[in-house]
This record gives C-alpha cells, structure tokens and sequence, in this order.
C-alpha cells in the first residue's frame, strides 16, 4: 500500500459534488482519490484523475478512460463508501477523509454518517462538506476550532455519558440519548473537548466560514 499510494487519501462519494474552498483543497492537494462508482464522473470535471474505483461499476460513465485500480464489489448488502472504507482497512490505510458524502439523497446522508459509527475504532476519519468537518470517536478528544463556531454533537447510544470543555453550553457528565438536544452549541475558543462514554459524532464549522 505504502509503495503505491501516497497520502493524503481522499474517499469521493458520489454525493453533492463539493463546492467551498476546504473541500475543494483537500480534493485538488490528494495524495491518493478513491472514487465510489460514478462520483468519477464529477471528479472529471475539475480535470483530475483518481487512483482507485470502488463498488459495483453500475454507475461509471463508460466513455471516460480509466487507467488506475478498480476493486469491483457487487455486494448489494453494502454501500459503495462502506466498501471503500473495507477496503482501506484491509489495506492497513490509517486515516483518510471522505467528500461528497451529502446532498443529493436525505437517506444515503443519513446513513453515511451512520457508517462513521461503524468505522471510527478501525481508522481515523475526517468526512468534510461544504459546511462542516464531521468525525466521530469515544473518549476523550480535543479539537481545533475558533471562537463563535457552531459545534453540534449526535451520540449513537442511549444514556451516553457526555463532558465538555470550552463550548458555551456546557456538559458535566451529561445523560445524553440520539436526538437533537447537544446541536448548535458554540465554541469559545481555538479549542474544545468532548469526553464520551460512547460514540459520537463532532460537527464542527470550517474555520474559513
């Protein structure tokens, strides 16, 4: 792995195509694209190549030419971002950030986030949009941000323990159950912690915003 692809790695989804500037940074400074089926096709557009296609090709504009891997998955029980995640755990990949994986379909950004859950004790993962870096983890983190940002939190557990530093509305070993009662909360300063019994998902305004 080490020998063929360098990092950073990006997994496109083949969501809303990004548009603001931090996405569109990380996508163009990609050591390494992995694109999930057609998000291909968008990815033509800004005239840039992927190295890696991934799923069940069902979704590939056949006109345009393609000379890097493609790993063909027709597992119809998986997504095609839960196959390129299987895939880069299986290939030792120890970070990566995903893009395009909103917009469009309500359902399939639902369920990427949920994928987070499923993934985040087998590799570090950035997922970034328009508006938002979203990362999940348990335990005890820190994270960059700046004054007045907008930070939301999502436990998957019911009765998840939840303490926060440095946000405006503070959580001291907080009962916390799926719902929306920790969203649009507010950084006060370059830094935050969230400590969490369990999972849980940190959105987090770009800096840039």
């Amino acid at each position: 792995m080490k020998s063929l692809f360098k990092s950073p790695i990006v997994i496109l989804v083949n969501g809303l195509f990004p548009t603001s500037p931090a996405p569109l940074e990380i996508l163009e400074n990609a050591g390494t694209v992995i694109c999930t089926d057609g998000s291909i096709n968008k990815l033509e557009r800004l005239d840039l190549i992927p190295h890696i296609i991934i799923g069940d090709l069902d979704s590939k504009d056949i006109d345009i030419e393609f000379k890097g891997l493609i790993v063909r998955d027709t597992n119809q029980y998986n997504t095609d971002l839960e196959k390129a995640l299987g895939w880069a755990v299986m290939n030792n990949v120890k970070r990566l950030t995903i893009l395009g994986a909103t917009g469009l379909r309500e359902d399939m950004t639902l369920a990427n986030h949920y994928i987070l859950f499923d993934y985040y004790d087998k590799i570090e993962i950035k997922m970034i949009t328009d508006y938002h870096t979203i990362s999940c983890h348990k335990g005890k983190q820190s994270f960059h941000s700046s004054p007045g940002k907008n930070i939301s939190l999502f436990v998957k557990d019911y009765d998840t323990t939840v303490s926060t530093i440095n946000l405006k509305y503070s959580l001291n070993k907080s009962l916390l159950d799926p719902s929306s009662r920790a969203i649009s909360n507010e950084s006060l300063t370059d830094n935050f912690e969230v400590d969490s019994s369990g999972p849980i998902l940190v959105f987090k305004d770009h800096l840039e915003s």
